[in-house]
């Protein structure tokens, strides 16, 4: 697959990279909808403006990725490390995000429409401009030290917000500061 890229080829859509190890690759603008990405190591990589719409990428490893701009509507992240990454103006509607891994990273402007967002952990996040609409859930997600979350959001989330992270153990309305 890197050597076609290379000459090219863009479109890997419904390739199975289950377990591939591909840290710190350049993937710009791949289109890999439909894949499967799980287990995947994906650490460091630029996948900036990757098609990831429909993938599974259930527990894969995207620590300090450059996701900009990448399309993950309606997929499976859930499980999956994206601590430090870059994901400003990524698209995650619909998407499963149960327990995956954001702490640190940049949301800038990211939408989440209609996403699952169980047991998500957002710590430190950069979340100005992202769009929470209509999630399914936000159910034991932490939102502690969220950074521009902007308090229509903030209130929004207060409404559906419940439980507590599975692995912090901090409660999703406390984090984010709703009237009690």
């Amino acid at each position: 697959m890197l050597e076609l890229y290379r000459k090219g080829q863009r479109n890997f859509s419904n390739i199975d990279l289950s377990n591939a190890q591909l840290r710190s690759v350049v993937l710009i603008g791949i289109d890999l909808r439909g894949s499967t990405l799980n287990k995947a190591d994906l650490s460091s990589a630029n996948l900036i403006e990757a098609n990831l719409t429909g993938a599974n990428l259930i527990e894969t490893n995207m620590r300090g990725a450059l996701l900009r701009g990448a399309n993950f509507s309606d997929a499976d992240l859930s499980w999956s490390n994206l601590t430090w990454s870059n994901s400003s103006n990524s698209k995650f509607m619909r998407a499963n995000l149960s327990v995956t891994n954001f702490s640190g990273g940049n949301l800038i402007e990211s939408d989440f429409t209609g996403a699952v967002m169980k047991g998500t952990n957002l710590r430190g996040t950069n979340l100005r401009g992202a769009i929470f609409k209509n999630l399914r859930t936000c159910a034991d997600t932490d939102f502690s030290g969220v950074r521009h979350l902007d308090d229509r959001t903030r209130l929004y989330l207060c409404t559906i917000a419940s439980g507590a992270h599975p692995f912090t153990k901090n409660d999703s309305r406390q984090t984010l500061g709703c009237p009690i």
